[in-house]
């Protein structure tokens, strides 16, 4: 079961005004209630539309809203958070990871916007000089979630047996010739021109599948062109032999 991350309610925000009030949770477990007015109290339809752009900009980042009727009363609901124990159990996506940058950017913007606001006035403008370098360092969050994300699903994207998943990265022309520094990587072989702006070494290859390699015991695994073509190099007693066509 989920519940709504957010909630747009129509209704009385102050003696004899009506309006909207946005509430919910951001992911860092911070509340969020606003209120404004009825943006067009003469045409319904142009007051929700304009309710839901004011309530994406509160949130920092565009949602998909679900109108709710429950008797005579409406309300719009986004995102969903789910129960505690289920979400504990379950392994992280990477959507679990960008929805964690979505939430960095909106802080971001959001001190980007105390930080104008502080230096508009003479008083309170000497306050703001941390805060650009606050939202500096959400940058680099943001950077580290992205590389993670791409990380964990070239991780998931080998678990079908669709691709080759022996543990390391390799360059599909060269084979065995990574180095990785910084979080990128390229090829060592001079004459190649190829990089990754991720560590290749450290998540499976996922490359398609060219041959099947068999050790000395028997034991086999299907493997990639380059995989392959290194495993030829190392094996003693074992075979390299090309997938048929009903294999690849």
């Amino acid at each position: 079961m989920s519940f709504p991350r957010f909630k747009l309610v129509p209704g009385p925000i102050d003696v004899d005004v009506h309006g909207w009030e946005l509430s919910g949770d951001r992911v860092t477990g911070e509340p969020l209630v606003e209120c404004h007015e009825l943006f067009h109290p003469e045409d319904e339809t142009a007051d929700i539309e304009a309710a839901l752009r004011w309530a994406d900009g509160i949130i920092g980042t565009k949602q998909v809203w679900t109108h709710v009727r429950e008797g005579d009363f409406d309300r719009w609901e986004a995102g969903a958070l789910a129960d505690a124990p289920a979400d504990e159990d379950r392994e992280p996506t990477p959507a679990d990871l960008r929805a964690l940058m979505a939430d960095a950017s909106a802080l971001q913007e959001r001190i980007h916007d105390i930080e104008v606001r502080l230096r508009a006035s003479e008083e309170t403008r000497h306050t703001a000089y941390r805060l650009d370098d606050a939202a500096g360092r959400l940058t680099d969050l943001s950077e580290a979630l992205e590389n993670t994300a791409g990380e964990l699903a070239r991780v998931r994207a080998v678990r079908d047996g669709s691709v080759c998943a022996v543990p390391w990265g390799v360059c599909p022309e060269h084979g065995n010739t990574l180095t990785s520094s910084g979080g990128r990587t390229r090829c060592s072989t001079l004459a190649c021109p190829r990089s990754w702006n991720y560590d290749r070494l450290g998540v499976p290859c996922g490359e398609p599948l060219t041959h099947t390699v068999t050790d000395a015991a028997g034991g086999s695994f299907r493997a990639c062109k380059a995989h392959a073509m290194d495993a030829t190099e190392r094996l003693i007693g074992g075979t390299v032999a090309p997938l048929d066509s009903t294999e690849a």
